[in-house]
């Protein structure tokens, strides 16, 4: 397993924050939130912002691909699930307005889970554009909060 020094001397502070975001866009075992503690927590104040972009960056890339995934699916037979999308698509329907509200919250607070309204949007023929925008502010929020956390103790202590 790579230990987290070696995965930033491998690619770089950035680099490996984008990388590693990218990767916990698809494996659940990448965990971005713990990875922002701990990069902010050994780094100065001023790489917070920079940290957030390349975090929040490289996990809509991932999520874009499961996005698109979800949209290619759609036009696979859903055979006994094809009920279950379309009861699916009328409750986002009634979403309509508000459908970007409830993906920038699944996006800044991971509830529902993000991987899975990435997919289900894609599947509901979501705007990309309105889903990469919108995706992209909540998880700005949400690595906002992880990255200056530990640059609050720092302050404190």
């Amino acid at each position: 397993m790579i230990e987290f020094n070696d995965f930033i001397a491998g690619f770089g502070l950035y680099a490996g924050t984008f990388i590693f975001c990218f990767l916990s866009g698809f494996i659940p075992i990448f965990n971005a939130e713990a990875w922002l503690v701990a990069v902010s927590a050994i780094s100065p104040l001023h790489v917070a912002i920079p940290l957030i972009i390349l975090s929040a960056l490289g996990q809509m890339a991932a999520k874009i691909l499961v996005f698109l995934a979800g949209r290619s699916g759609r036009k696979i037979p859903a055979g006994k699930y094809k009920d279950k999308i379309e009861q699916t698509r009328e409750k986002f329907e009634r979403w309509r307005g508000r459908s970007d509200l409830f993906v920038f919250i699944s996006a800044s607070t991971g509830f529902p889970p993000f991987y899975v309204i990435s997919f289900l949007v894609g599947v509901l023929e979501f705007s990309l554009l309105r889903f990469a925008f919108v995706g992209l502010a909540g998880r700005l929020l949400r690595f906002g909060v992880f990255v200056y956390f530990p640059q609050l103790f720092k302050i404190w202590f």
